[in-house]
């Protein structure tokens, strides 16, 4: 049977029962509008009286195989009203059950009434479409949100989004820097201010550019003849505070119709995402602001001896387990002390940003360069044996010796250089070099020293 079909007379629905030999159980009142007839004068009368006399053996057959697999349910006849008037008509029926003999659940209805309910069925079917099609959006946006690394992400998978589930064929997202390589035309902007120069922080409009002035010939190009999808959110990375989208819709009005219901929830649901998106980005921003100052030395802005202790821990580990190594240099400022008391602290300071900073030119990414203590800092050479330590402990000796500082010409340093062998922990690789730093100093300053596990101070 069919449904959906609102019993109504515009529809013309007439007839809801007949027995199992074909007398009529049970009409409406429509059965008095179109065909002249009282209700109650056609109770129990056979349903052929009212047809053209030659469907009744036709619509006897047709009754009677019901009953059976495949049989249809529709009859196209022709009915005769009390006037004598003809009217095409429609029977549509079925049994009450398959082994039941109690009568047939009945639909009859004018040809024009018929139509008109088909009509009204396909309708609610795309308007029902075009519902599911927004709804999913709306409930895709939450996913996106859910995955998005970041702000630029986020802009680029809604995009992808509103063309993929919402049929879309085109969406332009306006961006902080006008660039014509992203799609937004650079005079498109100020046209939607004029436009939508009264709407609130956040809002919608499904807009149709035909049926506006010529101050919207931007927007008239780039829909063409169809109707647009106008979202500005709240976002304070733009310069006007706002940022537009505008999506071309297809020519579909069902489509159009669910758009002008949620678009305004639409773009709340956006302007929600870009606030959570946007203080998320700021926290995550704060915290690793706050984790390089508590591993930054705030004078060197090299490490601290915090994080070079947990660099060093980390590559005991990884050494014990994979059997990889490591060496460390470290270096102390000679006559450092004779510094500060003859050009003072801030000199003293100077000298130490400059080394710090020729310490983390002169060294590979995957070095760790760090302040040990005081003069003193210390260099984690990952991947590293104690032979190409030594080479790189020298050639920044070399450099540091040549550069000149400010107001009080050269400096130079000494250094300590130690790798890390099996039995080793990161006290003992730090113990020797430590041990050839001072070897170092005794055997006069300026020089890199070395030291093996039990064996003497090169």
């Amino acid at each position: 049977m069919f449904t959906g079909f609102n019993n109504n007379r515009k529809n013309k629905l007439l007839l809801h029962k007949l027995d199992e030999r074909g007398y009529i159980l049970d009409v409406n009142s429509n059965w008095r509008i179109v065909l002249g007839y009282a209700p109650e004068d056609c109770i129990g009368r056979h349903f052929c009286e009212f047809t053209d006399q030659c469907h009744k053996p036709t619509v006897m057959t047709f009754l009677q195989r019901l009953h059976e697999d495949g049989s249809s349910p529709f009859l196209p006849i022709t009915l005769r009203s009390n006037s004598g008037g003809s009217i095409g008509g429609l029977l549509i029926a079925q049994p009450h059950s398959p082994e039941s003999r109690d009568g047939y659940a009945c639909e009859l209805w004018t040809m024009e009434g018929f139509a008109r309910a088909v009509f009204l069925a396909r309708t609610h079917a795309k308007r029902q479409r075009a519902n599911d099609i927004v709804v999913r959006t709306l409930s895709a946006l939450t996913e996106l949100l859910a995955r998005s690394t970041g702000l630029s992400s986020f802009w680029r998978d809604l995009g992808s989004l509103m063309e993929a589930i919402s049929g879309i064929k085109q969406v332009l997202i306006e961006h902080p820097i006008p660039d014509p390589s992203n799609g937004w035309p650079p005079d498109l902007t100020p046209e939607l201010r004029r436009v939508f120069r009264s709407s609130h922080e956040t809002g919608a409009a499904v807009f149709d550019p035909r049926a506006c002035t010529e101050t919207t010939s931007r927007l008239r190009t780039v829909s063409g003849t169809n109707t647009l999808l106008i979202l500005w959110v709240l976002d304070e990375s733009m310069p006007s505070l706002r940022r537009y989208i505008v999506v071309v819709l297809p020519q579909d009005l069902a489509l159009r119709g669910a758009w002008e219901k949620q678009a305004p929830n639409f773009a709340r649901a956006i302007a929600n995402a870009l606030s959570c998106l946007t203080a998320w980005e700021h926290q995550s921003e704060m915290l690793h602001k706050a984790h390089t100052l508590s591993v930054t030395d705030p004078l060197t802005r090299v490490f601290n001896r915090y994080k070079l202790e947990e660099v060093l821990s980390s590559e005991e580990h990884r050494a014990r387990r994979y059997g990889t190594c490591f060496s460390v240099i470290m270096a102390d400022i000679d006559l450092f002390k004779t510094i500060n008391d003859t050009y003072g602290h801030p000199s003293g300071d100077r000298v130490l940003e400059k080394i710090a900073a020729e310490m983390r030119l002169s060294t590979r990414s995957t070095d760790v360069v760090g302040r040990w203590g005081g003069e003193e800092f210390l260099i984690v050479c990952i991947h590293t044996r104690l032979h190409e330590a030594f080479n790189m402990a020298e050639i920044l000796r070399q450099r540091i010796a040549k550069c000149v500082f400010a107001g009080i010409g050269s400096v130079t340093v000494s250094f300590g250089i130690s790798a890390f062998e099996d039995g080793d922990t990161a006290s003992h690789v730090i113990a020797r070099a430590d041990a050839a730093l001072y070897a170092a100093k005794r055997q006069g300053r300026n020089r890199v020293c070395q030291k093996e596990r039990g064996s003497s101070l090169q």
